[in-house]
């Protein structure tokens, strides 16, 4: 076995593909030797958003779904091994974070599909999996697990504060602030984005927001958004499509508007419940953004109008922001091959340090 060796396996609230990361990891380095980023049919992506609504069925369609998810992942781990020369035997774990379909830390579960029995047998290579649900079992959401990561990253460049804005289907925030670490949702990100432009114009996502940016904003609309009591709930706090759904953008009756007024509104919905929260922080430079909502070019430019904290993206660390989360569940393998007891006690409220993850040997 070469020393350090992971992979990372995810596929983020956007259910729209996997991100797949082959990461050299010590605690004074960090490598992506490799990755490879697969888009879902628009079958699999549609069965997934499905599986998000309680249905007679769901349990049996769920476990098909992983299987399936985990049928897609098997030949791309295979790829990564063939074009870096490597063996099975070379890698020490894979972290498998497969689709969210339910979160829910206030009844204590959160569920990821996949089958990483299939995974660790047909690639033969320890899975480590289910990383929520021993924080949730000690009082945390269950989430964001990523700042940890993050605060990782920074440690290498030996930067002491920052914050990062991950923009995925949802949007989180970690702040780093040296050894302080707290983190949190903030609430949608792309999911509104993406939900109505597949509505309105059957298109999965709003290249650069240029939909965005033609519309104008609605206040009214926003306000009434905005007074969800998700925004000034107090922290730790995490979502998901289990609240933040096609039925909560249904109350505000959409139709009536301009469709790309209305996309311009959602964008601006996203930005104000991040720049709540960047307001409040003090003696902090730096806004390292990753997620795929890195590359909204029209959305990163509004942002910027509404902080004073100086914008880049993870690719200054030397992560990809695409691959930010993929790499971030290697990390996470590789403390829990490691027997790392994380303190997330700051962060998703959890009562004590824990090992995060589960997992399953071939």
């Amino acid at each position: 076995m070469q020393n350090n060796l992971f992979i990372g396996v995810m596929s983020g609230t956007s259910s729209d593909g996997l991100d797949i990361s082959l990461c050299k990891i010590t605690p004074k380095d960090f490598l992506i030797l490799d990755s490879i980023s697969k888009k879902y049919s628009n079958r699999v992506k549609q069965g997934i958003l499905k599986l998000n609504q309680s249905s007679f069925d769901d349990l049996e369609s769920s476990k098909a779904m992983g299987d399936k998810i985990s049928k897609i992942c098997i030949p791309l781990i295979h790829q990564l091994l063939r074009q870096n020369h490597l063996k099975s035997a070379d890698i020490q774990a894979i972290g498998f974070h497969g689709p969210t379909i339910r979160h829910q830390p206030n009844k204590n579960f959160s569920i990821q599909i996949g089958n990483k029995f299939m995974l660790a047998e047909k690639t033969n290579i320890a899975v480590v999996h289910d990383f929520r649900n021993m924080d949730i079992a000690n009082g945390g959401q269950g989430a964001p697990l990523i700042p940890l990561f993050h605060k990782y990253l920074l440690n290498l460049k030996g930067i002491k504060k920052g914050v990062f804005l991950n923009l995925g289907g949802f949007a989180n925030l970690s702040i780093i602030d040296r050894q302080s670490v707290t983190g949190f949702d903030t609430g949608p990100g792309n999911i509104f984005l993406d939900l109505w432009i597949k509505k309105c114009l059957n298109k999965n996502y709003d290249k650069n927001g240029a939909w965005a940016k033609s519309g104008k904003i609605i206040p009214s609309l926003l306000q009434k958004m905005l007074s969800d009591p998700y925004f000034i709930k107090k922290t730790p706090k995490s979502t998901s499509r289990d609240y933040f759904n096609e039925q909560w953008l249904q109350k505000f009756n959409l139709k009536k508007f301009n469709e790309n007024d209305a996309q311009r509104t959602l964008l601006e919905l996203t930005i104000c419940s991040i720049q709540m929260h960047l307001e409040k922080l003090n003696n902090l430079k730096n806004l390292f953004i990753c997620g795929g909502g890195a590359f909204n070019t029209f959305l990163i430019e509004e942002l910027a109008h509404h902080t004073k904290l100086k914008i880049k993206t993870t690719d200054n660390l030397t992560v990809n922001p695409q691959l930010i989360e993929a790499c971030g569940f290697a990390w996470l393998a590789q403390q829990r091959v490691n027997l790392k007891r994380l303190n997330y006690q700051k962060i998703t409220g959890s009562r004590k340090n824990n090992l995060l993850g589960v997992i399953v040997h071939p």
